[in-house]
């Protein structure tokens, strides 16, 4: 009977130790260079993405320019950007 305790008591120490082990590895972060990205509350986090009233490209809002409630990849693709005013035609994104 005392045998029995003891496998008991040394499968439930293994149980504990186990689980103690996938608490710890879903609290850690993953590296850095892992290049995976995480889904759950990360993605909520993610900066918006927003076209170019210009070319159409998107980019983050926080690297766009705001004009006039519009954004715009470049100083270049703004309205009164060398002196063009609205949409004429003018650079597309093309070689010049």
């Amino acid at each position: 009977m005392a045998r029995l305790f003891l496998l008991l008591a040394i499968l439930l120490a293994i149980f504990w130790w186990l689980g103690s082990r996938v608490r710890a590895r879903r609290t850690d972060s993953p590296p850095a260079d892992a290049g995976v990205p995480r889904q759950g509350a990360d993605d909520r986090a993610q900066e918006p993405m927003v076209p170019c009233a210009h070319c159409g490209v998107h980019l983050p809002r926080s690297e766009a320019i705001a004009y006039q409630g519009l954004h715009y990849c470049r100083a270049a693709h703004l309205p009164e950007a060398n002196g063009r005013s609205g949409d004429n035609g003018g650079d597309r994104g093309g070689p010049a």
